[in-house]
């Protein structure tokens, strides 16, 4: 009888882990980096103003680091005016594919309803002129692009009371200017004073001023103005 003989036992070689990788290098984005920088720097100055806001905190907004705050846009100056102008360009592009009706009342009324429904929408908007109010101008003087890019506010204003003159509806003396900044500071007002007056006109028999109920009002009170 045999004896039974153990085959001998194979060293396991042991395996050897992976060497950890090393992450690729992430290539930046400029253009979606600078548009996240000036969305959290809307916010923080249209929050705090321009005295208050605090790089530190818009960078943290933006995801980035506070280097990237200065590499794009120099300083703190400067970084407040871009915001500035970027408020305006989007207030202008919200506007700048409108067509207004052939009907030229209906005209002037759907375009009193984009600017107040941008007003209500966009309140940093807003809070942005305020500030910029409180500082007597300073950054806005300085930036031709507001200039350039405000033009075609005036531009839609005017073709609507040409065509209204043009079809006897609306008075020959009618000044875009005035319009525009009758629609403007109206609109403006319920949003900007909204806790204010929200308050004083508080009444136990009186309903608060609706949005709707207010924009009917912008709408009456520029028409009644253009009709011969």
């Amino acid at each position: 009888m045999t004896a039974n003989r153990k085959s001998p036992s194979r060293k396991k070689t042991p395996v050897k882990s992976a060497a950890p990788r090393r992450p690729g290098k992430v290539r930046r984005d400029p253009e979606r980096l600078t548009a996240a920088i000036l969305d959290a720097a809307m916010a923080e100055f249209s929050e705090h103003g321009f005295a208050g806001a605090r790089v530190d905190r818009i960078s943290k907004g933006a995801g980035t680091v506070d280097r990237m705050l200065y590499y794009y846009f120099g300083n703190k100056e400067r970084l407040y005016q871009a915001v500035l102008e970027e408020a305006y360009r989007r207030l202008v592009d919200a506007q700048r594919h409108f067509v207004p009706p052939e009907d030229p009342v209906r005209g002037m009324e759907a375009l009193i309803t984009q600017l107040w429904e941008y007003y209500r929408d966009h309140p940093e908007f807003v809070r942005l002129v305020m500030s910029e109010n409180l500082l007597k101008g300073r950054y806005i003087q300085q930036s031709e692009t507001i200039r350039q890019v405000s033009l075609p506010l005036i531009h839609s204003v005017e073709a609507v009371l040409d065509s209204g003159r043009r079809k006897g509806l609306f008075r020959a003396d009618a000044d875009a200017r005035f319009v525009l900044m009758t629609i403007m500071s109206m609109g403006f007002f319920q949003v900007s004073n909204q806790y204010t007056y929200g308050f004083w006109l508080a009444d136990t028999a009186t309903p608060p001023v609706r949005g709707d109920d207010w924009l009917a009002h912008m709408q009456a009170v520029v028409l009644d103005h253009l009709r011969r």
